[in-house]
């Protein structure tokens, strides 16, 4: 049985694997969106999804204006939260450790925004700032 994989999450896949292979190492700019899309033989539109995947779960950073660079190790990104919003941690499922790539042991932060919106970030690469 073959198992159906949405394209931009394997454009996702694939450049955390060029990551992990040293082929963006840690600081280094990523290639533009337009080559990247070149290179994977997909559409920009695809390619700023599956670039999005790799923020959410803090692979990547992009700075506008500049690009987007593979995220130091220890680097840390800053999660605005409001105030009143319910923030637990607790260990993540095996699914949110595959796309998020966390190792384990490593917990999740579960964030409940005003309006009910959950957003599950990992622990190791986000920190939350009240806004």
């Amino acid at each position: 049985m073959t198992v159906y994989e949405p394209v931009y999450r394997r454009v996702a896949r694939l450049i955390r694997e060029a990551i992990a292979s040293g082929k963006y190492p840690p600081g280094e700019l990523l290639p533009s969106e337009g080559r990247l899309a070149q290179i994977h033989e997909v559409g920009k539109d695809t390619v700023r999804d599956a670039l999005a995947l790799l923020r959410s779960t803090g692979e990547v950073v992009t700075v506008r204006g500049v690009g987007t660079r593979v995220r130091e190790e220890h680097e840390v990104d800053e999660e605005p939260v409001t105030k009143g919003a319910r923030i637990a941690a607790r260990m993540p499922t095996e699914q949110e450790m595959h796309a998020m790539g966390l190792t384990p042991g490593v917990p999740v932060l579960v964030v409940e925004r005003a309006g009910g919106q959950v957003v599950v970030l990992p622990a190791d690469r986000k920190a939350l700032v009240v806004e």
